[in-house]
């Protein structure tokens, strides 16, 4: 378990299932996260859980200070480089704008900076979801670069920015504090 000031993030737990299928499924959630991605059913995730779960990309479970689960977030290291991870966060739409997101991910940036000894950690992020590009420029990401019409929402692509920190980045920010 990994500790925040607002949240903690967990492995996942197969009664967290219908939870992650509920935000999944929300017409919110799904405008700024895989808007044309058709997601299995709960019956499949219960039934191949095991499988699912053991992946390359690590999922964690957001709880918050109440101990609901509020969402999830992942990582995963990259194929062509050592100590290269891409992350990911969903927070389901009711639980916006409490600051879950931005405790989430910095919980994760210290986790991956100072015990898997990250050198680099990125995120791709759909252009016009713009309370999530703010959250991470709290959390010191700086844009980098965009995929030019990547992402199909609406009947209609969108520009996908990546995002992305580096070690030495997070540590002179470190330093100040």
């Amino acid at each position: 378990m990994l500790k925040g000031d607002k949240v903690y993030l967990r492995s996942v737990e197969k009664r967290d299932v219908n939870i992650f299928c509920s935000i999944c499924s929300d017409k919110e959630v799904r405008r700024y996260d895989g808007g044309h991605i058709i997601y299995p059913s709960t019956e499949y995730v219960m039934q191949h859980f095991d499988q699912l779960m053991n992946i390359n990309r690590k999922t964690l479970s957001i709880i918050n200070e109440k101990g609901t689960l509020v969402g999830y977030i992942t990582y995963k290291e990259s194929e062509d480089t050592s100590n290269v991870y891409s992350i990911g966060i969903t927070i389901g739409s009711v639980y916006w704008n409490r600051g879950y997101g931005q405790d989430s991910i910095n919980i994760l940036l210290d986790y991956l900076f100072m015990y898997r000894n990250a050198q680099r950690i990125e995120l791709e992020v759909v252009s016009y979801n713009e309370r999530a590009i703010r959250c991470y420029e709290r959390c010191r990401f700086i844009i980098e670069g965009t995929k030019r019409k990547k992402y199909f929402c609406r009947g209609q692509y969108h520009d996908v920015l990546i995002m992305g920190i580096l070690r030495e980045d997070y540590k002179l920010v470190e330093n100040e504090v």
